[in-house]
């Protein structure tokens, strides 16, 4: 079996090196993914860019697991025998990562896939995809919710999660704790818009910049949804790191 590799930068939630998972709760977990087609978020070795794939199938007893071809098709190209892939996917609220190296490509009825060793390890991506990513001064990025009567309200992102996000509102904006509000076209660096709900956790004055801060945990999130801002949360904070900026 290919033995995991972690991302040398930054450490997991859990122990570098410590399994999450026993063999059989990572083949259950990665039957799952394959049965519900989960969409899969894939970088090639050292690189930055990311590509999409799904689980084809698995054999277990040799010990392999299929890909199906890398999209866009540049993802493809690059790919070679016992080049790691770092694969990413969306667990239940959890993102989890695993590397595992290629050991054969091939091609059926005109579209390539790729052996890979079944993973050992499987990393725990919850701190990193719950930390949350500052992106007011950055993006300056607004933020539209709109609640059951169809008023919507408008602020400024401050930062976001997998799981949710916090931003700024006029202080007069009527928005209170466990309300139920809707996102609507959350614009992010190279992804689509996102619609989803948002539960309200807590909405309160920020006397130092006079404006209501309101934070909110994302539901009704779809899939594609997920890996888009699973992306864009694993971008930005390498370029966070990049740029001497920590996590919490």
């Amino acid at each position: 079996m290919a033995q995991m590799q972690t991302l040398a930068r930054h450490a997991p939630a859990i122990e570098l090196g410590r399994p999450m998972m026993t063999a059989d709760d990572i083949l259950s977990q990665l039957r799952e993914l394959e049965a519900r087609g989960a969409p899969l978020s894939v970088r090639l070795g050292n690189e930055q860019e990311f590509f999409n794939s799904r689980i084809l199938r698995m054999d277990p007893s040799h010990g392999w697991l299929f890909l199906e071809e890398l999209v866009p098709y540049q993802g493809h190209l690059r790919v070679a025998p016992r080049q790691p892939m770092h694969v990413y996917a969306i667990i239940g609220e959890m993102g989890a990562h695993f590397c595992s190296k290629v050991l054969h490509t091939g091609e059926h009825d005109g579209v390539a896939f790729y052996v890979l060793g079944l993973p050992e390890h499987m990393d725990s991506e919850q701190k990193r995809t719950h930390f949350r990513t500052p992106v007011e001064q950055a993006l300056d990025t607004p933020l539209t919710l709109t609640n059951r009567e169809g008023r919507q309200f408008t602020g400024r992102l401050v930062d976001v999660s997998l799981g949710g996000l916090r931003a700024y509102f006029d202080l007069d904006t009527p928005i209170g704790a466990r309300e139920l509000l809707n996102v609507k076209g959350l614009t992010l660096p190279g992804i689509p818009p996102i619609d989803c709900g948002l539960q309200v956790r807590f909405a309160r004055e920020d006397k130092g910049k006079g404006l209501r801060l309101v934070g909110g945990r994302f539901f009704d999130l779809n899939p594609e949804d997920e890996q888009h801002l699973l992306r864009t949360l694993l971008l930005l904070e390498r370029e966070q790191t990049h740029h001497g900026g920590h996590r919490d």
